[in-house]
């Protein structure tokens, strides 16, 4: 998936200056802490609007400042991973992978359950995110993620609290999918 990415955004102290694209499948974002890489993926994703300039992915405009255009969040085609993982404290694991489901309801089930299993997070469908470990927590989040089916995943320090042995896991079971392009914040 090709993209275009040339934006602003002024914030406390930092003045962000963004100009890149790239037509690979996987593209990792470095930098040091408080350099902009989470804004960047946020804004990417319509979660944060760019102070001007444009976004452009796959051929479709997401952002242009000139021409007034911000497609809402939920039309980007975009799965966002937080650092925090952001999962609904009052939801069980189940819970927040199914919700974001997109299959019909004949087969959201099976979906559900296929990346329980292949996120190993087998008997802990019936647990709430506050007695998950940091790395169950981060598995849930990236299931629910894939759930949703997005064309784009922007993945914000992903398997920060992983195991490397995990760690190699969880990124051959996103490779599984083909999504079209994965953004790494490390």
């Amino acid at each position: 998936m090709p993209i275009t990415i040339d934006i602003q955004k002024q914030l406390q102290r930092l003045n962000l200056q963004i100009k890149w694209s790239s037509s690979a499948r996987r593209i990792a974002i470095l930098g040091a802490s408080g350099a902009g890489k989470s804004m960047t993926l946020k804004m990417i994703a319509g979660i944060e609007t760019p102070d001007r300039g444009k976004i452009i992915a796959d051929g479709r405009t997401l952002f242009d400042s000139s021409r007034k255009i911000n497609v809402r969040t939920q039309e980007r085609g975009t799965g966002y991973l937080f650092q925090n993982y952001a999962l609904f404290p009052n939801m069980t694991v189940r819970q927040n992978i199914t919700i974001a489901g997109k299959a019909a309801r004949s087969g959201k089930e099976a979906l559900v359950q296929d990346l329980i299993r292949r996120f190993e997070l087998e008997g802990l469908e019936n647990s709430y995110p506050v007695s998950l470990s940091g790395g169950q927590q981060q598995r849930t989040a990236l299931a629910r993620i894939l759930a949703g089916a997005p064309e784009m995943i922007l993945l914000d320090e992903p398997f920060s609290a992983l195991d490397s042995s995990l760690r190699d896991k969880m990124q051959l079971e996103l490779e599984k999918n083909r999504v079209n392009h994965f953004s790494y914040g490390i």
